[in-house]
C-alpha cells in the first residue's frame, strides 16, 4: 500500500509538472504567433507588465509593454511579413518562476523589394507564475546568424 501512495503521489507531481511545461511552451507558442501576424496585442499578452525584452547583437533592450510594442513596430515596419518559428523549448521550473531555451527561425520579405530575410537564434526566457498563466519577465534572443538574400521576381 505504501509503494502504491508513493507511487500515485510521483505520478500526480509528474502531471503537475507536464501541465506547468505545457503552459509555459503555449505562452511560447503564443508570442511567436502572434508576432507572425503583427498581432502586438496578442505577443504583449504574453509578457509580465514590467517585462523586459533583450537583443545583445544589437545592443538593444526593451522595458515594459509600450516600449517593447514600439520596438517591435520598429522591427517589423520595413517588413511585408515575417514568419517566427519555435522548436520547443526546455523548460526548467522552480516554484513561482521557469527559464525556457528555444530555437528561433524568423524569414521575412522586405517591403516594395525582392529581397528576404532570415535570422537564426535562441530565447532565453525568464517567466513568471501570474494569475492568468506564465508570462515572460525576461525575454533574450541570442542572434546565431542574419542573411539576407534575393527572392525570384514575382
Amino acid at each position: 500500500m505504501e509503494s502504491g501512495v508513493h507511487s500515485e503521489r510521483c505520478s500526480d507531481r509528474r502531471v503537475i509538472q507536464m501541465t506547468e511545461e505545457f503552459s509555459i511552451q503555449q505562452t511560447i507558442n503564443r508570442y511567436s504567433e502572434g508576432a507572425s501576424r503583427a498581432d502586438w496585442d496578442q505577443v504583449l499578452s504574453t509578457y509580465a507588465p514590467d517585462g523586459v525584452w533583450e537583443i545583445p547583437h544589437f545592443g538593444a533592450k526593451f522595458e515594459g509593454h509600450t516600449a517593447i510594442r514600439e520596438a517591435l513596430k520598429h522591427f517589423c515596419d520595413p517588413m511585408d511579413y515575417i514568419v517566427q518559428l519555435n522548436a520547443p523549448a526546455l523548460i526548467d521550473i522552480k516554484e513561482g518562476t521557469a527559464t525556457a531555451r528555444s530555437v528561433i527561425r524568423e524569414c521575412g520579405k522586405f517591403v516594395g523589394r525582392d529581397e528576404a530575410l532570415e535570422v537564426l537564434g535562441f530565447y532565453a526566457d525568464t517567466l513568471v507564475r501570474a494569475p492568468a498563466g506564465w508570462r515572460f519577465s525576461r525575454r533574450v534572443f541570442e542572434v546565431r546568424g542574419m542573411h539576407r538574400f534575393s527572392l525570384a521576381p514575382g
